[in-house]
Order: structure tokens, then C-alpha cells, then sequence
């Protein structure tokens, strides 16, 4: 998918916990995650597990990129 597509389906409107938090499957710990991760539709390591500011369990995002220079 395309990011310009991608962004279309993020609801900014929402608060911040619900979009970081509650719309997203929780793992109770982070081999859970990773496991998931590794086994399920996206299998390239673009997802990475991550402890949640909100919840403290563990939810599965986008690797960040790192930008030469900076």
C-alpha cells in the first residue's frame, strides 16, 4: 500500500490514546509480539513489538527509518 494511501486510513480526529492504544491488538509481552510479528501477514521485519505509554503491553508498529545525516 502506498503511503499517501496509508495516511488515508488514519482517523486524526481520534484522541491520541485511541489511536496509539485501544484501536491496536495487545500482546502481553514482547516475545508474544515478536512472535506475531514474524508469523503473521507481514513477514519482511516491518513491524517491530513496543512497550505502549498507555496500557504498558505490547502492540506491534512501522520500524522507523533512519535518515542519513542526521
Amino acid at each position: 500500500m502506498a503511503l499517501s494511501t496509508y495516511r488515508l486510513f488514519i482517523n486524526r480526529d481520534l484522541p491520541i490514546r485511541e489511536r496509539a492504544c485501544e484501536s491496536k491488538a495487545v500482546y502481553v509481552s514482547r516475545r508474544d509480539a515478536r512472535s506475531h510479528a514474524r508469523h503473521g501477514r507481514r513477514q519482511d521485519g516491518s513491524l517491530a513489538p513496543y512497550r505502549c505509554r498507555f496500557c504498558s503491553l505490547w502492540h506491534l508498529g512501522h520500524r522507523r527509518r533512519h535518515v542519513q545525516g542526521r
